[in-house]
This record gives C-alpha cells, sequence and structure tokens, in this order.
C-alpha cells in the first residue's frame, strides 16, 4: 500500500495567521507597553515551547493551558514575532485557575493582533502547566482542517522526524516549524533519509544570511523558521533533491536547544491536515525508546492506522510491532536501515490483521526508535479511497509510562444543536504492561468557555477497570469518563491508574465539513 501522508516548562506556540476550538474564548485582559526583546517566563518558573505551521489557506490558533499544579494559578500568554520581538499589547491574563483547570487563548479574537500574522507565543505560569495548540484552517469552500500539538517543555540538541513528504506524487506535503527553546541562537542542520536508503541522505545547512558561521540555519532566541515544499507563508523550500519523495529527517543545533512541529496535509482536493511532535534524540529528556507504546490500532469499517519509524542511530535496526486487540495478536517484523525510516499500514499483507480490528500495539527494537501513528478513514473499509479524516500522534516509551495522565482538552456536547451532537472528544488508554489496571477519572469544567449552557462550575469522578486498553466516548451514556451524562462539559480530565498508562485523546465534531478530528497525547506529569 502506498504510504499515505500522515501527519514543548516555558510554552512556546508558533502561531498562523490569526480552531477544532470554536473562537468564542480569551481577552481576559491584555498588558499593553512598547515592543521589547524577548524574555521569556515572566518570572514564572513555569514556561512551554510548541511550534506550529499551516498550509496555505486562511488559519486561526487556539492555545490551551491547564494547571498542573495544586494550588491556583495566573496563566498568561505573551506573543512574539518570529525575530523574537513582543507584541505587548497581545498579552492575555487569567488569573485564579483552579488545579485541573483550562483557560484556552484564542488568537482569533486577540484584538491586540493584526489579520495575517504568524509568530511565536510563549504561555507562563506560577504553576506547573500542560499546553495544547490547536489549529482550524479554512478552505475557499468553508470545509475546515484541524490538528492539535502538544507542548512540552524545552526540546533537544537532536529532534528526528519519522515522516516527512516534499510534494510526493505532487500532492502529499508536510511542513515543519523550528522554535528556539533555549536561551542563545540556535544553528540547524538538517538531515534527510530515505526509505530502505533508496537515496543518499541529503543534508542542508543553509547559506548566505540565513546560516550561522559554522554553518546551519539561524534561529534567534525566541525565533523560528520553518520549511515546506515552497515558500508559501514564509517557509524555506526543502531541497530540490528532495521533491517527490517520503522521509524522515533528522535536526540537530549547537548552542541552544530546539522543539519542531510537522503538519502532513494535501496540496489539493481532500482538506486532510494531520500533526505531531519531534522526536528528541539528544540534548533533552528522550522521546526515543526500544519498547513504544502505540495507544491505538483499527481496521474498522473504513478506519486504519499506520505507523511510521525512524532509527536515527548509526546501526540498523530491527523492530516487530506487536498488535493486540479484540480479535487477537498479532506481529509484523520490520528491519531499519541506520538512519532510516520504515512503516507498516494495517491494510498490508504482512501481519494478516483482519478487518473488524480495535486494539493498540507495542513496537520492541534492538535499537531506539521513534514512531507516529497516522489514522484515516476510507469510504467504506477496503476502498482505498479515503475521507478527510486524518490525525496523527507520537508513540511513546513504554518506560515513559506513569500512573497519571492529564488532557487539557474534553467535550462533551459543546455547541450541540438539532441532531447534531456538536464538540466531542474520546480517551484511549493503555496499560504499560498489556495487563489489568484500576483508574480514577476527575474532570473539571471549563468555566470561562461561552458554549451555552456549558460554563457552569462542575466536577466529574468515575472509576473504572481496564484490561489491555480501552476507549471512552465522552458523548456515549456509559463508560464515558464522566460517571454521569452532563448535558455539555468544556474543560479537562486526570485520569490516575494503579498501574503505569499510556492515553491519547482525540477531538471531533460533526458541525463541519472536511477534516474535524485532532488527536493529541496525554500529559504523564
Amino acid at each position: 500500500m502506498e504510504r499515505i501522508p500522515i501527519r514543548r516548562l516555558a510554552l512556546v506556540a508558533v502561531l498562523g495567521a490569526l480552531t477544532l476550538i470554536p473562537a468564542a474564548v480569551a481577552s481576559a485582559g491584555s498588558i499593553a507597553d512598547n515592543r521589547q526583546e524577548l524574555t521569556v517566563g515572566r518570572g514564572f518558573d513555569h514556561v512551554a515551547v510548541l511550534p506550529a505551521l499551516l498550509p496555505n489557506s486562511k488559519e486561526n490558533t487556539s492555545s490551551i493551558a491547564q494547571n498542573n499544579g495544586t494550588a491556583p494559578a495566573t496563566i498568561v500568554m505573551d506573543i512574539f514575532t518570529p525575530q523574537g520581538v513582543q507584541i505587548p499589547s497581545a498579552t492575555v491574563v487569567y488569573a485564579n485557575v483552579p488545579p485541573g483547570g483550562t483557560r484556552v487563548f484564542a488568537q482569533a479574537i486577540n484584538t491586540g493582533l493584526t489579520p495575517g500574522f504568524r509568530g511565536v507565543g510563549v504561555i507562563s505560569s506560577d504553576q506547573p502547566i500542560n499546553a495544547l495548540l490547536v489549529r482550524d484552517i479554512t478552505s475557499a469552500t468553508f470545509a475546515k482542517s484541524y490538528s492539535i500539538h502538544n507542548a512540552y517543555p524545552t526540546g533537544g540538541t537532536k529532534v528526528t522526524l519519522p515522516y516527512v513528504a516534499n510534494a510526493l506524487s505532487a500532492t502529499y506535503n508536510t511542513r515543519f516549524a523550528i522554535a528556539n527553546t533555549g536561551t542563545s541562537e540556535a544553528c540547524v542542520t538538517i538531515q534527510y533519509v530515505f526509505p530502505g536508503g533508496a537515496k543518499a541522505p541529503v543534508t542542508d545547512a543553509g547559506s548566505g544570511s540565513a546560516a550561522c558561521a559554522t554553518g546551519g540555519y539561524r534561529i534567534p532566541v525566541g525565533g523560528q523558521i520553518s520549511f515546506a515544499p515552497t515558500a508559501v507563508d514564509g517557509a524555506i523550500p526543502m531541497p530540490a533533491s528532495t521533491a517527490n519523495s517520503i522521509m524522515a529527517a533528522t535536526l540537530t543545533t549547537t548552542s541552544s536547544t530546539i522543539t519542531v512541529g510537522v503538519d502532513a496535509y494535501l496540496s489539493s482536493g481532500l482538506r486532510k491536515l494531520a500533526s505531531y511532535d519531534g522526536f528528541v534524540v539528544e540534548g533533552g529528556t528522550s522521546d526515543l525508546g526500544t519498547s513504544i507504546a502505540m495507544p491505538l490500532a483499527i481496521k474498522l469499517d473504513g478506519f486504519y492506522t499506520q505507523y511510521l519509524l525512524s532509527n536515527p542511530n548509526n546501526t540498523a535496526a530491527t523492530a516487530t510491532i506487536n498488535y493486540a486487540g479484540n480479535t487477537g495478536n498479532y506481529s509484523v517484523t520490520l528491519n531499519i536501515p541506520a538512519n532510516g525510516t520504515a512503516s507498516h499500514s494495517v491494510y498490508e499483507a504482512a501481519g494478516g490483521i483482519p478487518e473488524g480490528f480495535v486494539g493498540a500495539a507495542t513496537i520492541t527494537s534492538d535499537q531506539p526508535l521513534a514512531a507516529v501513528l497516522f489514522r484515516s478513514k476510507m469510504t467504506s473499509a477496503g476502498s482505498f479511497v479515503d475521507t478527510d479524516l486524518y490525525t496523527a500522534v507520537n508513540g511513546v516509551p513504554t518506560s515513559r509510562a506513569t500512573t497519571t495522565a492529564k488532557f487539557p482538552l474534553i467535550f462533551r456536547r459543546a455547541y450541540k444543536t438539532g441532531g447534531l451532537s456538536g464538540y466531542n472528544t474520546w480517551v484511549s488508554v493503555s496499560v504499560a504492561n498489556g495487563g489489568t489496571a484500576n483508574v480514577t477519572i476527575t474532570a473539571i469544567n471549563d468555566t470561562s468557555n461561552t458554549a451555552p449552557g456549558c460554563n457552569a462550575p462542575a466536577t466529574y469522578q468515575t472509576t473504572r477497570t481496564i484490561t489491555g486498553s480501552f476507549i471512552f466516548y465522552q458523548n456515549a451514556d456509559a463508560d464515558n469518563g464522566f460517571g454521569q451524562n452532563p448535558n455539555c462539559f468544556w474543560g479537562g480530565m486526570t485520569i490516575t491508574s494503579d498501574q503505569p498508562i499510556i492515553a491519547i485523546a482525540n477531538a471531533t465534531n460533526d458541525l463541519n465539513r472536511g477534516d474535524n478530528d485532532g488527536l493529541y497525547n496525554a500529559f504523564s506529569n
């Protein structure tokens, strides 16, 4: 099967032309002043950095912050140009956010930003925070494309991207944005590698004024650059020798740390948009593993998953994907060249995964790898004609599993109208060792949201025993993660467990045409 494009405390979010988030939340107050150079964090101890990027169309972004502390929090979002210059009139402040509570910073209604603005956002707080960046692109025909990026601490000095495409078949594309999360100028070199070593690696270290004296693309403190098939929206074109190719990429930097966000999208036709976050290899907490949990695997009613793996090591790797679900267990072995890439779809013959399968998978390897999960949908099982739906999420080393999973964005029937269900989420939880876990789920409503009838203070709690993996559908009237059936919910969720778990969440709505889904990793802190 042809690979279908699939698509980091200071928080830096690279913002678009200012949503799965309705744009009716945000201006909790602005701080006006003259423009000034970037000073990350406002003296707060907790800050987070997240780059985002955009295909060429109308785009809005919303940043979501969750209080991960034990006391009420003040959460501030400051916005900077790509060159690291602050725009004080765009600052937004929320005070007294309860522990576990969330607030949304919607750039679309930020009066301190001009239409068409692109830049970097920094979320800071006096309490630990978790943060997401949600992006919403609207086509000329008003079809939607959504995606969600996680924001993690500070990135690293070496980051790998398991899936990159440069105008493959003149249709499949990726764009990746690199944000400098350190305190000095970053000089970034990119190496592109191809499946099975089909082509020699391509190295791009920049040139002229764009490059540092010692080589590598120059990124100022608090700044960002992006790469894409073309120079659209100010991106730097990927090397011509990578055109019409699918590949992996590894980015290295000197003197500073970086974080990277990747979007996969189509240049025409379907409104597919999926996003994932670069995997830290060195210079920070490694995101690689020799045992990686993939919290979702599916081949059901046209829904299907595909895994893409990157081996950023100088030694070849042998990896086994072990699928486990409702119809049984299946395994697939992959050989991944040194500094190479490989993939597997549930529709490939290898593994023999049957129609109707729903479960999860674990990837084991003799070398530490990065793996990203893509989820799509065909018009019907085996039609090989895709719909707009397209999501991506990072695989997580099982060694990073914890007894807590936190979600800053959870919906139940927000903006429900008539026969439409509105905004909803589902949460997939996997027990890291494949065994049984007892979980307690707590959900706290966001009282600042403006969905009709949805902003009353409310806390819900329930328990459940999980064996292997389980999906909580918030729109359901049983096993929905609330313990009851609230008419409407828009807020955050925390799952605690007596065994280490790994979890993901998907947000969707049935109010718009296009790709209405965004998938993200739970925070395990």
